[in-house]
This record gives C-alpha cells, structure tokens and sequence, in this order.
C-alpha cells in the first residue's frame, strides 16, 4: 500500500511541476513582451532633456557632498575621527 501511495504522490508532483513550468514559461513570455513594449515607446532625450538631466544629477551630487563634508567637520569639532 506504501508504494502506491508514494507513486500517486510522485505522480502529483510531476503534475504540479508540468503545471509550475507552464506557467514559469506564460510569465517569461509576458515579461519579454512587457520590455517589447517598453523598448518600442522609448525615445532617445533631446539635447535640452539630457541637460537638464545632467543639471540636475549634478546638483545632487553636489549637495550629498556638501552635506557629507559638514558632517565630517562637526564630527571634528565634537573630537571624534572619521
């Protein structure tokens, strides 16, 4: 009696893994499509985008280092090390 139920179990689980298969590849399929569609309405930016892009990416950068280099020297005054 073990063996036969071992073996429907066994049967079960090749059912389910056909079934999780199907549906990996279903959501492989949709993905690619999804990145199709997404690469299809892509444009490259205009010289004033990219610049203003590049502007403001800059200015970040900046302010992160500004705010980065007064931490350090409050940290110096209170004695710590950095």
């Amino acid at each position: 009696m073990k063996i036969k139920n071992r073996n429907k179990t066994r049967a079960q689980v090749s059912v389910v893994k056909k079934k999780s298969k199907a549906e990996l590849s279903k959501k492989i399929s949709e993905q690619i499509e999804s990145w199709r569609r997404t690469v299809r309405l892509a444009r490259k930016p205009t010289r004033d985008e990219f610049m203003m892009v590049a502007k403001i990416t800059g200015l970040g950068i900046v302010i992160v280092g500004l705010i980065a280099y007064m931490i350090k020297i409050i940290v110096h005054f209170l004695g710590g090390s950095l």
